[in-house]
């Protein structure tokens, strides 16, 4: 286990990022790659409020199988398109030696806070290069008139849609954000019924379902075992992570943690948990002045 404690200020409420993943890089002088489930055995957050409560709340994505396999397609598309540009090129060109998979929690999501030190100082002279992977289409759109649009190109977010869109941008003008989990629904077959109950089946009328029915009990029976588990547990069209047409605040993401601080009190403690490509919202709905927010990190993310 190696463990890093990180620390993030800021100020007043906001909501905020934090890619761990590219904090423990810039700390700990290492490439830590994005796409890993990080651990935060917890921390603590520090604000002292003149007056009433300040409260913080953690977000992440949703770490369901749904949202892995999502950001895994994602990761494998990415690695194909890089990987038929350069034999395309007759090895003309080669991947740049810290290029890593990279993407944003949300179509909100910024470049986000980076840890500093002890005094509030960054931890570095000039800002480290951490670009979100760009990915780039075969086929380019057309415009009204019939002439070729320029090749879309666009980055990706893990949850979120946008209301009357499916991504962020639009179709054939230009996607800029485009939602994994989203993307990875829209690719797969909804299961059979689509959500609809099949009463198609009319085992009571049948001749051989009633060839040793002396009454009616085992019609009753047929008919509750046809309409009974015969629809999903879950909405076919739609799932954590994707629900909500909006991008800000925590729509679409799972809490992680909350804590509250008062001027009696002014430090709360983080609960731990994992964050899926150790992307976080940190949401400070209220605050007074400056605070910091301190979390013990485990810096060997865990493959998926």
């Amino acid at each position: 286990m190696a463990v890093t404690r990180m620390r993030f200020t800021g100020s007043g409420a906001g909501t905020h990022y934090i890619d761990l993943a590219r904090s423990i890089s810039l700390q700990e002088r290492k490439l830590h790659r994005q796409k890993k489930i990080y651990t935060v055995y917890g921390g603590f957050f520090v604000d002292t409020p003149s007056s009433g409560t300040s409260r913080v709340n953690i977000n992440t994505a949703p770490n369901t199988w749904v949202t892995r396999r999502a950001v895994n397609r994602g990761f494998r598309l990415w690695k194909r398109m890089i990987a038929e540009t350069i034999e395309n090129s007759d090895g003309g060109i080669q991947s740049g030696r810290w290029n890593d998979f990279k993407v944003y929690l949300n179509g909100a999501a910024t470049a986000g806070l980076l840890p500093v030190d002890a005094a509030g100082n960054n931890l570095y002279a000039s800002a480290a290069e951490w670009d979100i992977s760009t990915l780039t289409t075969d086929d380019p759109g057309f415009d009204s008139s019939g002439a070729p649009l320029p090749a879309d190109q666009f980055e990706l977010m893990i949850v979120g849609t946008k209301t009357g869109a499916v991504h962020d941008g639009s179709n054939p003008a230009g996607w800029t954000r485009v939602g994994l989990v989203d993307s990875w629904l829209n690719s797969r077959p909804t299961p059979e019924g689509a959500g609809v109950p099949d009463n198609s089946p009319d085992g009571p009328a049948d001749p051989l379902s009633n060839l040793f029915d002396s009454g009616d009990t085992d019609d009753d029976r047929i008919t509750i075992i046809e309409l009974e588990g015969d629809a999903a547990p879950y909405d076919e069209s739609a799932m954590f992570g994707m629900v909500s047409g909006t991008n800000s605040g925590d729509h679409n993401l799972q809490r992680q943690s909350v804590v509250t601080t008062t001027a009696q009190q002014p430090t709360g403690p983080v609960h731990g948990f994992q964050a899926l490509c150790g992307l976080m919202q940190v949401e400070v709905t209220a605050a007074e002045g400056a605070w910091e927010l301190v979390l013990d990190v485990e810096t060997v993310g865990e493959s998926f």
